[in-house]
């Protein structure tokens, strides 16, 4: 397996400590390449040894072929240097993270959650903070296509609605590190109630991921070294985007979202004449 990936799926279950290499390592893997173990040490606030204990728990023997692993990789185009322009920045950064979840992503999986989507009852949505706004988008589209989704970005309303579901639902999940307390709290209990779970998230052994029937992996925009962009939804957006697309390959959806865009466009026109 590609280290640099390696190092992203064992990210979760590393000590506060051993984070701050793996940042380091998932954000600059050229320049860790060129670092002695002290010099890495030094950089990121933590002692040799940490750097050793990460190290063999990527399956390294040493910090030695931690570095010749590494060098061995081909990692996605890291953002431009600072002195590049504005919008280069943004672009690559773009870049990486849609390269990354591509890399992720299966295929088959998503087929799956479209699938599990078109025969649900109704599709309730998860998610609190920045995953909740895309919730709320997701959930719209869904709507226009005529599916009976439901948004749910409140804890308390989230843990409710988990207590009324039913085998025939299914309940779609956001959240980036899968390890929100509030969210996973709700989903254990929609679970139990016999609603199918899907979840989007980052983290392969997130607490989230386990509890789900279907996980889509993303990639965590916070492996990327750029610390002015803060989009923490644009991987998901992007998953979701595939979803909405496959969706739309349903003749009746597609109709319904004709329908509903067209009504929508012809009451903005109708309340701006002089438009």
């Amino acid at each position: 397996m590609n280290i640099v990936r390696n190092v992203e799926n064992q990210y979760a279950n590393l000590s506060r400590q051993e984070r701050k290499v793996a940042l380091k390592v998932m954000q600059t893997p050229s320049v860790v390449q060129q670092m002695t173990i002290s010099k890495l040490a030094n950089a990121v606030g933590v002692s040799n040894a940490t750097i050793t204990r990460f190290v063999k728990k990527m399956g390294c023997r040493d910090f030695y072929t931690f570095k010749l692993q590494l060098a061995g990789n081909h990692p996605s185009a890291q953002p431009t240097p600072a002195q590049a322009e504005i919008s280069d920045q943004v672009y690559n950064f773009y870049q990486t993270i849609l390269t990354g979840t591509l890399e992720r992503l299966n295929l088959q999986d998503i087929k799956q959650a479209v699938a599990d989507i078109t025969q649900a009852k109704r599709v309730y949505l998860f998610g609190l903070g920045s995953s909740g706004y895309t919730v709320n988008e997701m959930t719209q589209r869904l709507l226009r296509m005529g599916i009976a989704a439901f948004a749910m970005t409140d804890s308390h309303i989230m843990y409710i609605n988990s207590s009324i579901v039913s085998a025939d639902d299914v309940v779609l999940v956001i959240s980036l590190t899968g390890n929100t307390n509030d969210v996973n709290r709700a989903v254990k209990l929609a679970k139990a109630k016999g609603a199918k779970i899907l979840a989007v998230t980052a983290f392969e052994d997130s607490p989230l991921a386990s509890l789900s029937d279907l996980t889509i992996l993303v990639k965590n925009s916070n492996f990327v070294a750029n610390t002015r962009f803060v989009n923490s939804q644009f991987a998901i957006i992007y998953a979701l985007d595939i979803i909405t697309t496959l969706l739309l390959e349903n003749d009746a959806y597609r109709a319904k979202m004709n329908q509903t865009v067209a009504l929508i466009t012809d009451d903005k026109f109708r309340s701006n004449p002089k438009i």
